[in-house]
């Protein structure tokens, strides 16, 4: 159990910790779309007395008030799980993503790692994480699954 509300949340205890929070705030982690940055991350979840809205929530050491979205969710993605993920792998591939997508570590000047629903019919609640990395001269990702099995690759342009 986290106590501190975590604030850097690129590590495994932070990410670990930031999940706890869900937990406790919303009673489970459950989300369309959840976009991590090293010290703030933001959450999009069904609304709960309307499940054609979406309500997004803002986390900077806890969990903000959530600002409303008209925008239907009847067409996209059911909500899934969003801690179906390991925790580890996925902290090892953001540790590892400027050497991977061939970028000097101090060239990087922005990291955010997005959890979202696979797009595949055939795993439904499945995840899909990507870790976008860039700097001034360019920027790539790396898709993976939950398991930490890399799905795709874009180098820096």
């Amino acid at each position: 159990m986290v106590l501190t509300p975590p604030t850097q949340l690129h590590s495994v205890g932070g990410l670990t910790g930031l999940l706890e929070q869900m937990r406790k705030r919303f009673g489970d982690t459950m989300g369309y779309r959840l976009v991590i940055y090293p010290t703030y991350a933001a959450l999009d979840r069904p609304d709960p007395s309307d499940d054609r809205r979406i309500l997004a929530y803002t986390y900077r050491g806890g969990w903000g008030d959530p600002t409303s979205s008209a925008k239907s969710s009847s067409d996209g993605p059911a909500p899934v799980d969003l801690s179906k993920f390991d925790v580890n792998a996925a902290v090892g591939i953001m540790r590892g993503a400027p050497q991977t997508l061939r970028m000097k570590p101090s060239d990087v000047k922005s990291t955010y790692l997005i959890v979202e629903p696979a797009k595949d019919p055939t795993t439904p609640g499945a995840l899909t994480l990507s870790l976008y990395v860039s700097s001034d001269y360019g920027g790539g990702y790396i898709a993976f699954g939950g398991d930490g099995t890399v799905k795709q690759m874009s180098l820096p342009t």
